[in-house]
C-alpha cells in the first residue's frame, strides 16, 4: 500500500501565533473597530488558533493561551492570561467542555465585554460513543465530542462559521475569501487522508486510543474504537484497574496490537496495557490535543491531521 507524502496542496500555510502571552502588544477596540494592528484574537488552543490565523490573515494579530505539547483538559490559566481575554477584540474556543478549566475566566471575559465564539458546536457535533453515554439526553451538550479538529471537513466549516461571525463584527475584513481557501485545504488534506486508508481492510480499522478523542476521525474514515485507556472524553479521569482490564480482554478478542497514545499525555497507563498483554503490542504516540512546536511534521493542523493518519495507517497495516 502506497502512502502518500503531504505536498503543498495538503498542507496549511503556516500560522503566525505567539506561545507566551504578553510579549506581543496589541490594543484592544470595540466591536467594529481596531487597533492599529488590526483584530487581536486570543484562541484558546494552537489548533483553534491554526483555525483563526487562517481566516485573520494579515487582517489581526492571533494569541493562543494553552502551550504547545499541554493537554487542553488539564491547563490552569495564570492571571495575566485572564487579562488578556479582556484586552481581546475576539476570543475563539473550542467548546462543548474541552475548556472546562476555563470556564470562570470565560465567564468573566464574556460579562466585560469580549466577543466569544465557540466552533464546536457550530459543526454539527456528534456525541459521544459507547455505554457510558447510552443514557444521556441527546439534547445534553455536555455529551457532544469536543474533537471535532480531528475531522478536516468540519475543520473547514469552522472557519467559515468563524468568518461569519467576524463579518458581523468587523464587515471591512476579507474573512470568507480567506476562510474559503483554508477549507479548501482542509478538503485536500480530507482527499489525501482518503486516499492513505482506502487500501486498509475493514478488519484492520479497529483502534484503540488513550482516550476518547478519535470519534471524528472513526467517523469520518470508516474506522472503529474499540476501546480507549481512559473513558469519558477526558484525560482528566482515572480508569479503574477493572476498566483496565476489561480493556486488555477487549483487545484480546479484536486482536488489536497497538494503543495510540498522545503526545501531550503521559503514556504511563497505555505501556501497563501493552505490557499485560506482551511485548508484540505497540504504544504510538499521536497529536491530539496540540500541534507540534514550530519547525515539526505537525506544526499546523493539516500536518498534524495528515501524520496522524500516517502513522495509524502505518501502524495497522
Amino acid at each position: 500500500m502506497r502512502v502518500p507524502s503531504p505536498t503543498a496542496k495538503h498542507i496549511s500555510r503556516a500560522i503566525t501565533v505567539t506561545l507566551t502571552l504578553g510579549l506581543m502588544i496589541a490594543g484592544c477596540g470595540t466591536a467594529g473597530q481596531t487597533s492599529e494592528d488590526g483584530v487581536l484574537v486570543v484562541a484558546t488552543t494552537s489548533i483553534i488558533a491554526d483555525i483563526a490565523s487562517n481566516v485573520i490573515g494579515d487582517d489581526g494579530v492571533v494569541e493562543f493561551l494553552i502551550p504547545l505539547g499541554t493537554d487542553s483538559h488539564d491547563f490552569s490559566p495564570s492571571a495575566q492570561q485572564a487579562a488578556r481575554l479582556a484586552e481581546a477584540d475576539l476570543v475563539v474556543a473550542n467548546g462543548l467542555g474541552l475548556e472546562a478549566s476555563m470556564m470562570d475566566i470565560l465567564e468573566s471575559a464574556k460579562a466585560d465585554g469580549a466577543v466569544i465564539v465557540e466552533l464546536a458546536p457550530l459543526v454539527d457535533p456528534i456525541p459521544f460513543a459507547g455505554p457510558e453515554h447510552e443514557e444521556a439526553d441527546d439534547d445534553d451538550q455536555r455529551h457532544d465530542d469536543p474533537h471535532f479538529w480531528m475531522d478536516p471537513v468540519r475543520v473547514g466549516s469552522a472557519a467559515i462559521a468563524l468568518a461569519e461571525s467576524l463579518t458581523a463584527n468587523y464587515p471591512d475584513g476579507d474573512w470568507l475569501s480567506r476562510a474559503e481557501a483554508y477549507a479548501g485545504e482542509m478538503e485536500a488534506t480530507d482527499a489525501a487522508i482518503r486516499e492513505m486508508v482506502e487500501d486498509l481492510p475493514e478488519q484492520s480499522r479497529k483502534i484503540v486510543t488513550n482516550h476518547e478523542a478519535f470519534g471524528y476521525f472513526a467517523h469520518r474514515y470508516g474506522f472503529e474504537v474499540v476501546g480507549v485507556v481512559i473513558p469519558g472524553g477526558s484525560t482528566l479521569a482515572e480508569p479503574s484497574s477493572a476498566e483496565l482490564a476489561e480493556l486488555v480482554d477487549v483487545m484480546r478478542q479484536e486482536d488489536v496490537r497497538v494503543i495510540f497514545g498522545e503526545t501531550s499525555s503521559p503514556t504511563n497507563l497505555a505501556d501497563a496495557v501493552a505490557a499485560e498483554l506482551g511485548e508484540e503490542v505497540a504504544v504510538i504516540q499521536l497529536f491530539t490535543e496540540s500541534l507540534g512546536p514550530s519547525g515539526s511534521e505537525a506544526e499546523t493542523l493539516s500536518q498534524m491531521l495528515f501524520v496522524n493518519a500516517q502513522r495509524i495507517v502505518a501502524a495497522l497495516g
